[in-house]
């Protein structure tokens, strides 16, 4: 039992409420990379999972150590302290995969006995379709791997997107131009062999959404089950749907009350009894109270237009809890 978790908060059973507190959810979730950061380098205690953290130094280590063998640098810690955690988008992201690895670990309990195997995936490697059936084994050969490298504290380049890999990248090269005394010519030509040879595609984010995409994925009532897409799929499906980052959904799933998580799938005018299923689903392996989650009655309170709006305005402030946030 992780005894650093948050207190449970009170229940919210006035709609109002409930999305007056989803935004000040929304709000102070800007502060996470900083939060991660003190934390891991380490500094200040914060109301953040042991469990997350520890994992989410294991990604961090794991970029850096990769980092510092293709630009042939000794000593991958100072790429780990001023590139990968000098970078607010890395932590938002490597936090958000240690989450969405947890998640994994706990699938079991939902009745997933193979994370990295769902039905809604499976039932398509034979599908006459033969697009489908492609993407379908590739997902579930990328969502083995991440599974599987998660456990070892490990996960791939491919992970971070295009952006976020340049950015950390550049840092890492500025600071050995800087400190190590590197040929600067030699440094550069490394580091541009590197990002040429990233392929997002082949990434289980882009398996994610592509199977999505050809699947016709999000669709409708029982489609979210968990026990069916898995927590990767079902949080990539309500990226597609939200449009709104995958890492901020994931950061979510940290909230006691999933509040924010419920302004989202009725903004993606998610009908309230599945939204419900799907929020007490989600609540099990999160390890979160059930009595601290929004009552069907809530849910069905909350107006669509309402919660597009509320949504709207986090997708506009998703930019500031990026390259932009200051610490």
């Amino acid at each position: 039992m992780n005894t650093d978790m948050a207190p449970a908060r009170p229940v919210l059973r006035d709609v109002g409420a409930l999305l007056r507190h989803a935004e000040a959810q929304a709000r102070q979730a800007m502060a996470v990379p900083a939060l991660v950061r003190q934390k891991l380098l380490p500094d200040a205690a914060q109301a953040l999972r042991e469990d997350d953290l520890s994992m989410a130094g294991g990604f961090v280590d794991a970029i850096a150590g990769r980092l510092a063998q293709e630009l042939g640098a000794a000593d991958p810690g100072p790429i780990a302290q001023h590139a990968v955690l000098a970078y607010p988008p890395a932590i938002r992201l490597l936090f958000a995969r240690a989450v969405e690895a947890r998640l994994c670990r706990q699938a079991g309990l939902i009745g997933l006995a193979m994370p990295e195997l769902p039905p809604r995936v499976e039932a398509q490697v034979a599908n006459a379709q033969d697009e489908l059936a492609e993407a379908a084994m590739a997902l579930i050969i990328a969502q083995s791997r991440f599974v599987s490298r998660s456990q070892g504290f490990a996960i791939d380049l491919d992970e971070l997107p295009p952006e976020v890999l340049h950015a950390v990248v550049r840092m890492a090269v500025a600071w050995l131009q800087d400190h190590d005394g590197r040929d600067p010519i030699a440094l550069r030509e490394t580091s541009d062999s590197l990002l040429a040879g990233f392929d997002e595609r082949r990434g289980r984010p882009h398996r994610l959404m592509r199977f999505c995409h050809l699947f016709a994925l999000p669709r409708a009532g029982d489609d979210w089950a968990l026990a069916e897409n898995g927590p990767s799929l079902v949080m990539a499906m309500l990226e597609r749907a939200s449009q709104l980052p995958g890492d901020l959904l994931f950061d979510m799933l940290r909230d006691p009350d999933l509040a924010r998580l419920a302004v989202v799938l009725r903004a993606c005018a998610i009908e309230p009894e599945t939204a419900a299923r799907l929020i007490q689903s989600l609540a099990v392996l999160a390890s979160l109270r059930a009595d601290d989650l929004p009552s069907l009655a809530a849910l069905r309170a909350i107006a669509t237009d309402d919660a597009q709006r509320l949504v709207a305005g986090w997708r506009n402030l998703a930019p500031l809890q990026s390259a932009g946030s200051p610490w």
